[in-house]
């Protein structure tokens, strides 16, 4: 036994209490787009975090702007997020994060989650990732009861806009990392229990082409087709596609026409672009706007090119390494092993990388099928995973773990 285990042992008895918090939270719609299921789940996570005795502050985003297929870019309001902070003149500062919306829009109901077996719990928004914010609740109520308390200041920082790429909460985790020497997220794991290590950058855009319509016998060659007009765009920027490199362009959604005996003037098309380096980042960039202007130089056509959110790639460098080993060695502490790997899919850690600031981002449960109706998490997990926070905040104060 060692300093540690007194003060982790506590968290095998909360089990119950942890899942009866989760099926609370999960069982509220806040959906990035449901502003009053936003609130109320902003109203619980108060409650739920106010045993810690942190500083609380609502922080109010603005809206942002969304393009729609017309081609007009009206402003969408956004929910609220949730800072909560202590003891910020300790000798260590670090940030933990999370988001509160689930990627499910207002308008899908949202069936109660329910306990399905073998120790699981169905619902949406379980596992991603209402289950890593009652990780990192517990596992702060058990540093925050232990004598390494006085040792480490901490920021909780919520956001309710993570599933549609932090477009309002982007310049909060920008000033978030501010004398801050670690970055934990609570996104969930892989399905096996590994953590992320490197993840791609990805760029959202959406794209409106107005066109002129015309009878499409009588005047056919009086109009501008704007479904061919985004054919063309779409062909050439997915042609920008290089797997080898890392580098994909996927075309996602695209609408546009209506009756077959006008020519269209309207098309719209949504696309994701995603890299493993910021040089790649630049030059995929560089060549849409290059597509886009090929498009605007045609007669009758206008094509809007407006990027709707942005995250850079997530380096996994020797300090982030280092960092991983760390909590690989916690984890051994408490008797089951860990390991890593890089993906394609990005968070808000891809934000706090970019800034500078050191970052481990799949803290959260273990589960699988996220963003689906058969989301579910490993509620073993709840437990698994407090464990090892506490752990790890535990031996940052002791600085026994470089930061």
């Amino acid at each position: 036994m060692d300093q540690y285990f007194p003060h982790i042992q506590g968290i095998d008895k909360q089990k119950e209490a942890m899942t009866s918090l989760l099926m609370h939270l999960a069982n509220i719609h806040s959906g990035s787009d449901n502003l009053p299921g936003l609130e109320e789940m902003l109203s619980a996570l108060k409650e739920a975090f106010s045993s810690l005795g942190g500083k609380q502050e609502t922080l109010a985003l603005k809206s942002y702007k969304c393009l729609t297929p017309n081609g007009n870019l009206i402003e969408t309001p956004l929910g609220k997020a949730l800072s909560i902070t202590k003891n910020r003149g300790a000798p260590i500062n670090i940030l933990l994060c999370g988001h509160m919306d689930i990627a499910f829009p207002a308008n899908l109901p949202l069936e109660k989650c329910k306990r399905i077996g073998n120790g699981k719990l169905a619902g949406r928004g379980t596992c991603d990732m209402k289950g890593g914010l009652v990780v990192m609740l517990t596992a702060l109520q058990a540093l925050e009861n232990s004598p390494f308390a006085e040792k480490i200041g901490w920021q909780v920082l919520i956001n309710p806009d993570e599933e549609i790429g932090s477009p309002g909460s982007r310049e909060l985790f920008l000033h978030a990392v501010e004398n801050k020497k670690l970055g934990l997220l609570f996104e969930p794991s892989l399905p096996d229990g590994s953590l992320v290590s490197a993840r791609k950058g990805s760029t959202n855009y959406s794209v409106a082409i107005r066109g002129k319509a015309a009878h499409a016998g009588r005047d056919f060659h009086l109009g501008s087709n704007a479904i061919t007009s985004a054919a063309r765009f779409t062909l050439a920027a997915e042609s920008l596609t290089d797997q080898k490199n890392g580098v994909t362009v996927n075309v996602g959604h695209i609408e546009g026409g209506g009756p077959v005996n006008i020519v269209p003037d309207r098309a719209f098309c949504r696309l994701n672009i995603r890299v493993k380096n910021d040089r790649d980042l630049k030059i995929i960039k560089e060549k849409l706007k290059t597509i886009a202007n090929i498009e605007n130089n045609r007669e009758g056509i206008t094509l809007i090119l407006h990027q709707d959110s942005e995250r850079p790639p997530k380096v996994f460098d020797k300090k982030t390494k280092l960092l991983f080993e760390a909590l690989k060695t916690c984890a051994e502490n408490l008797g089951y092993s860990l390991e890593w790997e890089p993906t394609g899919g990005v968070c808000d850690g891809n934000t706090l990388a970019g800034a500078g600031l050191p970052v481990i981002d799949t803290l959260g449960v273990v589960g699988g099928h996220i963003h689906s109706a058969q989301e579910y998490v490993v509620l073993s997990s709840l437990v698994d995973r407090a464990k090892l926070v506490t752990r790890f905040l535990m031996q940052i104060a002791a600085k026994e773990v470089n930061v």
